[in-house]
């Protein structure tokens, strides 16, 4: 069975068939589209998605394989060690993805603990193209994934490092599949409703972001006459209850541990000073992560999908309204990120993470692809745009991959080369220095640190046998481990940055009865230089 689509719509997000259900095996024939017949007559939309899924996955594993874990991977790696029911930070998944992943294979090497989310990544590029097929056509989904593919926020890094992202961006995709079938196909169960709850509430899982799945979806109800029926029925209901019911444990850690995690991120919002510049700073941020020509490519088609919205016929049975409803669908979905954080920044005292917008870019992609596909045959400029974003992002890439095992690339001058990706350095000397100092668990049966992301570096490098405590004003994580708790009275090392500052010696020295130093070691990567530590001996931890 084929479908007709046209060449060219003349509303953005139009419908193409109310009842399209698109896939691998029933591509768009050349003849019935545009784009289709822009290209060679036997490629058909799932010979692109494999190429793109092949190219991309193969870049991304040789990527995870050169690059040593960066401070939030090693921390996450170090705190999923103790397993528990959520974590500090964010919910649990990307902690018990981590911890599952160097279980199995009995390693907790970058390749391993990263290979879950390469997984996800590989399945977040054709659950894109299965919902924009969906939404809009065949090769409009191919275009999506390869966008998606081509933005590093979300085809490279959330895509290969252990991040909370990888799994959010999945399942999200995957909710909004669910979603779309329930409301624009009529033959769709409403029963629907209880899978889209699941796959939210795994998206909750992952991160906190995943609200902002059931958050659009009440605006898009809201605000589209056509499907505000739902909002008298049971069905949608069941499924909040069931994405409740999946993301409980997050819930359950959080009263155990007084809200501490939601305390932390509520902190990040609260009032502080005006900061006026600050929201253009964000957007600009995101806009360097998913790269500037891409993020003007999305905003482009939201902008678009709302004026199809505004104008779209508000007869239930006009076929405009149903296409402008697709495209609202996305725009709901990814407004919340999108919108709210760059907000937030104008007075939040926390410093700006511009990839916290992300996962609401992420549902504008189906729209840049869809308009894409539009102007694909007729304009040369789209098809440069899309292979030479594709060639962009592969070559930052394989540099970053060059950089990373030969980081005295970068060193031109006199002086020592420093490692230009420092952050993804391994502090492997800080094993061999133990080993050479006579270091032993047995005798000092646990590490300090000043702060989360030592922490994690520290306990990286050291393994699972040093179990590692922090004493500092930001150990986020390793506040509930309660690690030195269980070694009141015994000698601990310490390990701190070389000068260390003499507030966090001062610090560390109240809670044990003297500070002996015993080293300072430089770590290297590669032969370039990361940087420089102490390593001291506390005698008799106390409280």
């Amino acid at each position: 069975m084929t479908h007709a689509v046209p060449a060219a719509t003349p509303v953005a997000g139009a419908a193409l068939n109310p009842t399209l259900d698109a896939s691998l095996d029933t591509p768009c024939p050349a003849s019935t589209t545009g784009l289709a017949g822009a290209l060679p007559r036997r490629i058909s939309p799932a010979i692109a998605l494999l190429a793109i899924l092949v190219g991309a996955t193969v870049l991304r594993v040789a990527f995870a394989a050169a690059t040593g874990l960066g401070n939030d991977e090693s921390y996450t790696v170090v705190t999923s060690r103790a397993v528990a029911l959520s974590y500090f930070d964010h919910p649990p998944m990307a902690w018990w993805l981590a911890r599952l992943s160097a279980w199995l294979m009995g390693s907790e090497a970058p390749a391993v603990v990263r290979a879950p989310f390469l997984v996800f990544s590989a399945l977040s590029t054709v659950l894109m193209y299965r919902l924009t097929a969906r939404l809009f056509d065949p090769w409009a989904g191919v275009l999506a994934a390869l966008m998606m593919a081509c933005a590093p926020v979300l085809g490279v890094t959330s895509a290969s490092w252990v991040l909370p992202d990888g799994p959010l961006i999945a399942f999200l995709l995957a909710a909004t599949l669910v979603l779309a079938r329930v409301l624009f196909e009529p033959d769709a169960h409403p029963a629907g409703w209880l899978l889209a709850g699941l796959l939210g509430g795994l998206a909750m899982l992952s991160k906190y972001h995943g609200v902002f799945f059931f958050a659009g979806t009440l605006l898009f109800l809201l605000t589209s006459p056509r499907h505000r029926f739902w909002l008298g029925r049971a069905w949608p209901y069941a499924g909040a209850l069931v994405a409740l019911a999946v993301a409980s444990p997050v819930v359950i850690w959080n009263i155990q541990n007084d809200f501490i995690s939601l305390s932390f991120q509520a902190s990040r919002a609260a009032a502080a000073r005006f900061q006026p510049v600050m929201p253009l700073v964000v957007i600009g941020g995101i806009a360097l992560f998913l790269t500037p020509w891409i993020w003007v490519g999305l905003v482009a088609a939201a902008v678009r999908a709302v004026r199809a919205h505004l104008r779209a016929p508000r007869g239930p049975s006009r076929s405009a309204a149903r296409g402008a409803a697709r495209s609202w669908l996305l725009v709901c979905i990814g407004c919340g990120p999108v919108l709210l954080f760059p907000l937030v920044a104008a007075w939040s005292p926390a410093k700006p993470f511009f990839h916290w917008a992300a996962p609401g870019y992420l549902m504008l992609f189906p729209l840049l692809g869809h308009l894409m596909a539009q102007r694909w045959p007729r304009h040369p400029a789209t098809r440069r745009w899309a292979f030479g974003s594709a060639i962009f992002v592969a070559t930052v890439m394989v540099a970053v991959m060059a950089l990373a095992r030969v980081p005295t690339l970068a060193a031109y001058g006199p002086g020592t080369p420093r490692d230009p990706l420092r952050e993804l350095a391994t502090w492997s000397d800080l094993s061999a220095a133990f080993l050479q100092q006579g270091l032993t668990a047995d005798r000092t049966p646990f590490v300090v640190s000043r702060i989360w992301h030592e922490g994690g570096k520290v306990g990286y490098a050291l393994g699972e046998d040093w179990p590692i405590a922090c004493i500092g004003d930001d150990c986020r994580g390793f506040r509930v481990t309660h690690v030195e708790e269980d070694h009141v009275g015994d000698d601990a090392v310490i390990v701190v940055p070389a000068p260390a500052r003499p507030d966090d010696l001062a610090q560390i020295r109240s809670h044990f009865t003297r500070l002996e130093p015993l080293a300072t070691i430089d770590l290297r990567h590669a032969g370039a230089f990361v940087g420089t530590v102490s390593i001291l001996i506390g005698r008799s931890y106390g409280r």
